[in-house]
């Protein structure tokens, strides 16, 4: 009886060779190409080349805050001074599917500001597509916004919630009433009902003391969103009372300044 032949031999055409050779290069030539932009993206930015580092966007690039004239002129500015920023990227995760990429990173930010040195370290969350120039970021760069100025915004919204604590401290419902958007809304309670119930607490309390944690500030367009946990301490009728949560505030940037438009 004939034994079996237990080793079968694959015969490929070379057809078919091929496009198994094209499908396997795909991935590695966009993973390259992704790491190429990447590069660019960083070395653009200590090496103070502000037309570079534009180049690793897509021509629509839109900003959650700075409109793309004015970003592109501060971000020009934050890469002409005479010292470079410095600029590093870890844990980097890149998941890309078609003409499609994510690109989750933590930075690590450092550069010079009239002066100050500044520094900054988050993650961002990049959104790349392919283009007919090749992989361009479309969304999430949070190095483009810190280069546009969003550390100006974040101080002054923070200077305006230090001016509460302040107000509170005081019982100046005159310099509250300056941090308040004159259009706010929320809950059913306008601007005139913040005022008249901040007026009774000033009344009914003694003592208020208000401390917060360093808040958490996210820039959209025209507006912010600030998450805060805080200690509020009250003496009310001869007794202490102490409270702790998270509060969120919503603030409107106005032709005066931030403002606070919800979450009181």
């Amino acid at each position: 009886m004939k034994k079996p032949n237990l080793r079968k031999v694959h015969k490929f055409s070379p057809v078919f060779a091929l496009l198994l050779i094209l499908f396997c290069a795909c991935p590695s030539k966009s993973s390259r190409e992704i790491t190429e932009l990447l590069n660019q993206y960083s070395s653009s930015v200590t090496k103070q080349q502000a037309r570079e580092f534009r180049g690793c966007f897509e021509s629509g690039y839109r900003d959650a805050f700075f409109e793309p004239g004015a970003a592109q002129e501060a971000i020009g500015q934050a890469l002409a001074g005479p010292y470079a920023p410095s600029l590093e990227f870890k844990e980097r995760k890149v998941s890309a599917a078609g003409g499609r990429a994510t690109v989750s990173q933590e930075y690590d930010l450092q550069w010079l500001e009239g002066g100050k040195a500044r520094s900054d370290r988050g993650r961002e969350e990049l959104e790349l597509r392919r283009t007919d120039s090749g992989w361009r970021i479309v969304s999430g760069s949070m190095v483009y916004q810190i280069l546009a100025g969003r550390d100006r915004e974040v101080e002054a919204i923070s200077a305006v919630l230090e001016q509460r604590i302040r107000a509170l401290a005081d019982k100046d419902p005159g310099r509250f009433t300056e941090l308040v958007d004159p259009e706010y809304h929320f809950h059913d309670k306008d601007f005139h009902k913040v005022i008249a119930d901040l007026e009774g607490n000033f009344r009914d309390y003694e003592r208020i003391e208000l401390r917060l944690d360093r808040p958490r500030i996210t820039l959209f367009s025209g507006r912010a969103d600030v998450v805060e946990g805080y200690e509020l301490k009250v003496r009310y009728q001869g007794n202490d009372k102490e409270f702790h949560d998270t509060e969120k505030l919503e603030f409107r940037k106005t032709g005066s300044g931030w403002k606070i438009s919800k979450g009181l």
